[in-house]
């Protein structure tokens, strides 16, 4: 058996395509950057995410945290403390509803033939707030035309005056006691009850 031998330039060219074929085969490219990613800024504390939200949160309004020792604290100085500064803030806010009612039972308000409520200072009993008095009844008297105009477009047949009236009626029989009532010859009248 004769030896098999492979031609001289056969065997440079194998040797040669190996040489080419891995010059094709590197590795990747290394990009270096000079910026940090995200997992790093991150870590550092250098997140810009994180620190919009902080801000945000910062800057929220919101009540103010009273803790319970306070809320719980024995004998607190109403005047000076901040809860009792709360207590007396709360004590005096009052509905329009309310208020109202305690205007008309003093006289300083009337309810009159129109439906709406008008100012009494002659009838009036005692000192109010003229402006906060004003602000109210006009207020009041707004939401009133307003009621009538929905009324209005729900039943259009009714005329104003006999939507006004039928309010009235209805309305005088839930208004508190002792309350100014205009009457039909004008004269003013407390409501019994």
């Amino acid at each position: 058996m004769t030896p098999i031998t492979t031609p001289r330039w056969a065997l440079g060219s194998l040797i040669l395509m190996a040489g080419l074929w891995a010059g094709c085969v590197k590795a990747p490219d290394v990009m270096l950057t000079d910026q940090k990613t995200a997992l790093e800024k991150q870590a550092a504390g250098e997140f810009r995410a994180l620190e919009n939200d902080l801000h945000q949160a910062g800057i929220e309004p919101k009540g103010e945290d009273i803790p319970r020792e306070a809320m719980e604290g024995k004998d607190p100085n109403m005047g000076t403390s901040t809860l009792g500064e709360m207590v007396q803030l709360y004590s005096a806010v009052q509905t329009d509803a309310e208020w109202i009612d305690q205007l008309l039972v003093i006289g300083c308000v009337g309810e009159s033939r129109s439906g709406l409520l008008l100012q009494t200072p002659n009838q009036c009993t005692e000192t109010v707030d003229t402006a906060q008095l004003t602000r109210v009844v006009e207020r009041t008297n707004l939401h009133r035309r307003q009621l009538w105009r929905l009324i209005k477009e729900r039943q259009p047949q009714s005329s104003d005056e006999q939507i006004r009236a039928t309010w009235r009626e209805v309305h005088l029989k839930r208004v508190v006691c002792g309350a100014l009532i205009e009457k039909e010859d004008k004269s003013w009248q407390q409501k019994e009850c």
